[in-house]
């Protein structure tokens, strides 16, 4: 395997934009992607493929590609790991001024990107597209706009497509979100509650002509609970454990009231034979109380520990052009990396 240099023949100059592209099992359509990304932006692109696992051709298209352009940039996954940590890996290695997202079915055309570039560049820091006119089964158009329904209720921005695949950033932007399991839905709520300013812009949507939708029922529910998650955790942000010391506390009361008022009426009357069930639901309230707000304490001690260590990239390989290999003369060279963030 060979290392990445600093000293590279490739002109390393600051892009104006780099788009990083996720995929999985799309080998029928990343040499489309890759090209329509070129004749749209040209040399002034970086074009980062994060190739999640695909168990298709997908790996030997990108290579093919890589060995043509030196220019692209290939990661690679020895497993699928998700679309949040695909995204991760790129965000970190993006140099460009702008940061760009796209998916690789080829339903959204990379030509429309210079529109939400355009729209971007009006005052916004984050920019969605907005697939108005979708091309997709009846189940998936119905159930994205219940949830982007939702989303904008509790999430306080209202957006007709949260997690459309194309989207473009302001590099400051990225260094702000948290991006972990499932969280990538929610970039641009996450964008909002920071403070940023988000838009969306309408683009063309296109049937899928290649390979199969990675969607699912099951990811739409586990959406939803990633939604009410995403959340709590924003709202509570540094100090979830408090949620639950507070719930605890004020359940713990309760009971304590509500055994003081048995207790009285037992010092008064002599006996409580009618008031066994709310003797119990005292006695109730004040065992859950206790627990939660043990949890709770518990939490910020986990939450204390979360934020003092850093976070880690699950192994990655990163495919380098021939000539950006030092002290190689042919082949395309694979970069191993221990998964440290930040490692190039």
């Amino acid at each position: 395997m060979t290392q990445n240099h600093s000293s590279q023949s490739v002109d390393r100059k600051t892009p104006e934009i780099s788009v990083v592209i996720p995929v999985l099992d799309e080998g029928d359509t990343v040499r489309q992607v890759y090209q329509g990304l070129r004749d749209t932006f040209g040399s002034d692109c970086e074009i980062i493929f994060v190739d999640d696992g695909s168990r298709d051709s997908t790996r030997d298209e990108l290579v093919g590609l890589l060995a043509e352009d030196p220019a692209l940039r290939l990661i690679a996954f020895h497993r699928n790991h998700g679309k949040s940590e695909a995204l991760g890996a790129g965000f970190r290695r993006a140099r460009g001024r702008l940061v760009a997202t796209l998916d690789g079915d080829l339903q959204d055309d990379p030509a429309e990107l210079p529109r939400l570039v355009e729209k971007l560049e009006q005052g916004y820091d984050l920019v969605v597209g907005w697939r108005r006119k979708r091309k997709d089964d009846l189940f998936k158009i119905y159930g994205s706009r219940i949830f982007n329904n939702l989303a904008g209720r509790l999430g306080g921005v209202r957006l007709h497509d949260i997690n459309c695949g194309m989207k473009v950033f302001r590099r400051g932007v990225l260094e702000d979100l948290l991006l972990t399991g499932g969280f990538h839905r929610f970039l641009p709520l996450q964008a909002h509650w920071k403070g940023y300013r988000v838009s969306e812009q309408e683009i063309e949507h296109k049937h899928r002509e290649h390979g199969y939708t990675k969607y699912t029922r099951t990811k739409g529910f586990r959406g939803l609970l990633d939604l009410f998650v995403i959340i709590f955790l924003m709202r509570f942000e540094g100090r979830p454990g408090r949620f639950f010391v507070g719930l605890g506390a004020v359940c713990a009361t309760a009971g304590f009231g509500v055994s003081a008022y048995i207790a009285a009426i037992r010092f008064i009357d002599g006996n409580i034979q009618s008031k066994y069930p709310l003797m119990a639901l005292g006695l109730g309230l004040l065992v859950f109380g206790f627990q939660i707000f043990t949890l709770g304490l518990f939490g910020e001690l986990l939450s204390y520990h979360f934020r003092s260590v850093r976070s880690v990239e699950p192994v990655v390989i990163e495919y380098s052009h021939p000539e950006d290999a030092a002290g190689e003369s042919s082949g395309v060279g694979e970069s191993a990396e221990t998964g440290e963030p930040g490692t190039t």
